[in-house]
C-alpha cells in the first residue's frame, strides 16, 4: 500500500515511511525517495555543490578503477568514492539526473539504516516529543546536501558504523568505519576519534567538563585559531592531495571569502545557539545522572555523545568544514534523548526536546530552503510519473 502511495504522492509516502522503518515497504520507499530527490535536481542553483558536480560530470572522462586506486596510493587523490562512482555511471549515461539518482540511492540506503537503527529504540506510541526527535533525525540526514556526494555518503556510513561498533559492539562494523575516509578523506578525523573511544576508556566526569568548556570556547574560535595545528597536521600527511587541501582550508583568503557568504554566517549563528543548548543539556544531565543515566545502554550512548561533542565542537569553527562533524554528535544526541525520554518522561527532559525547534529554527528553515533550491516544489505534490518525465 505504501509503495502504491509512493507512485501518486512520493513525498507523503516518504513521510509515512519515516514513522516505521521496521517494515520492508517503508525501507524501500525511504531509499527510493532519496533516489527521486537526486533525479529531480534542477542544477540551477549556482551556489550549490550539485551545480559543481553537474559541470564536473558533464566534462568527466571515465577512468579505470585501477587507475583511480593507483592515483590514490600515489597521493594524487584524496579519496576514491566519487571517482569510482562517476566513472561507472559515465560508462552507460551522460545524464546528470541519472548520476544524482544513483548518488541518492546509495546514500539513501545508509541513511535508512541510520534512521532505522536509532528508531529501533522507540518503544512508546506517538507523542510530540518523539515526533520532534524523529523530525530532527530525518532533517539531519542532510538530503539537501546530496550534491556534495562524498560527504553526503560518508556521513551515514560513519554514523551507522559508530553505532553498530561502539553501542551494539558488532566488531565487523570496524570495516565500515575504516571505509568512510575512502568516501571522504575528512572522515579520517571521525574514524580516529571513534577508534580512541573504542580502545581508551576516559571517565564520563572528565569528558563532561571538557565538553562544557569546549562548547563555550567554540563561541569564540575562528579558523585563525587552528593555524598552528593546520601547519603541523599538513606536514605529517603523506598524501599530497590531502595535505594541500588541509592547508587550503586554513588559508586566510579562503576563510575571508566564505565569511562573506550568508550561508556561512547563518550556520555560525546556528552553531552558537546549538553550543548553548548542549551546555544547558549537559548540566541538566549531570545533575540528574543517577536517575537518567542509570542503565548500561543509555550510559554507553551518553559516553559517545560526550566524546563527540568534545571533538566536534573543538573543530566547529575550522574553516567551512568543521561544522559537518557536529552532525555526528547531534545524531547521537537525538538517540540519547529518545532513550532518556521514554524512560523518564517527567524528568524535565521533555522541555529540552520541545525547545529544539526554537533553538535550531535557522537549521530547519535553511534545510527546507535548500531542498527547494535543489528540486523546486514539484517533488512535494506531483505524482511519480510526472516527476520522471
Amino acid at each position: 500500500m505504501l509503495i502504491l502511495l509512493f507512485i501518486f504522492l512520493p513525498f507523503v509516502a516518504f513521510l509515512r515511511s519515516c514513522c516505521d522503518l521496521r517494515s520492508r515497504s517503508s525501507q524501500i520507499v525511504f531509499v527510493l525517495f532519496f533516489a527521486l530527490f537526486g533525479y529531480c535536481h534542477t542544477f540551477s542553483d549556482t551556489r550549490a555543490d550539485s551545480f559543481r558536480k553537474f559541470e564536473l560530470f558533464n566534462n568527466y572522462q571515465a577512468e579505470s578503477i585501477g587507475d583511480i586506486l593507483s592515483e590514490f596510493m600515489n597521493g594524487e587523490r584524496r579519496d576514491i568514492y566519487e571517482g569510482v562512482l562517476l566513472s561507472l555511471v559515465k560508462q552507460f549515461t551522460d545524464n546528470p539526473h541519472i548520476m544524482m539518482m544513483i548518488v541518492g540511492l546509495v546514500g539513501g540506503l545508509f541513511y535508512m539504516l541510520v534512521v532505522r537503527r536509532i528508531t529501533q529504540d522507540r518503544v512508546m506510541g506517538f507523542s510530540w516529543a518523539i515526533a520532534i526527535l524523529l523530525g530532527f533525525i530525518v532533517i539531519d540526514c542532510g538530503i539537501q546536501q546530496m550534491g556534495g556526494i562524498r560527504n553526503f555518503t560518508a556521513y551515514p556510513i560513519a554514523v551507522y558504523s559508530i553505532i553498530r561498533l561502539l553501542i551494539d559492539r558488532q566488531r565487523v562494523w570496524l570495516l565500515g568505519l575504516l571505509a568512510a575516509p575512502l568516501v571522504h578523506f575528512g572522515y579520517i578525523f571521525i574514524t580516529i576519534t571513534a577508534l580512541i573511544i573504542w580502545l581508551v576508556r576516559i571517565p564520563n566526569g572528565l569528558m563532561h567538563y571538557a565538553a562544557i568548556v569546549i562548547c563555550i570556547g567554540s563561541l569564540f574560535l575562528s579558523t585563525e585559531s587552528y593555524s598552528g595545528a593546520i601547519d603541523l597536521v599538513s606536514g605529517t600527511i603523506e598524501n599530497d592531495a590531502i595535505s594541500a587541501r588541509v592547508s587550503n582550508y586554513g588559508e586566510e583568503s579562503v576563510d575571508m571569502e566564505f565569511n562573506k557568504s550568508l550561508t556561512t554566517r547563518l550556520v555560525r549563528i546556528n552553531n552558537q545557539l546549538g553550543a548553548c543548548f548542549v551546555v544547558a543539556l549537559l548540566v541538566f544531565l549531570r545533575r540528574k545522572r543517577t536517575q537518567l543515566l542509570s542503565d548500561d545502554y543509555t550510559e554507553r550512548i551518553y559516553h559517545l555523545v560526550l566524546f563527540f561533542v568534545v571533538v566536534s565542537y573543538a573543530m566547529i569553527s575550522f574553516s567551512v568544514v568543521g561544522q559537518r562533524f557536529v552532525y555526528v554528535a547531534m545524531m547521537l544526541l537525538y538517540m540519547l534523548l529518545l532513550n532518556i525520554y521514554q524512560k523518564h518522561r517527567e524528568s524535565g527532559i521533555r522541555g529540552f526536546i520541545y525547545a529544539m525547534p526554537v533553538v535550531f529554527v535557522i537549521h530547519i528553515l535553511w534545510t527546507l530552503y535548500n531542498c527547494y533550491c535543489n528540486t523546486g516544489l514539484g517533488i512535494y505534490f506531483m505524482p511519480l510519473p510526472v516527476l520522471m518525465m
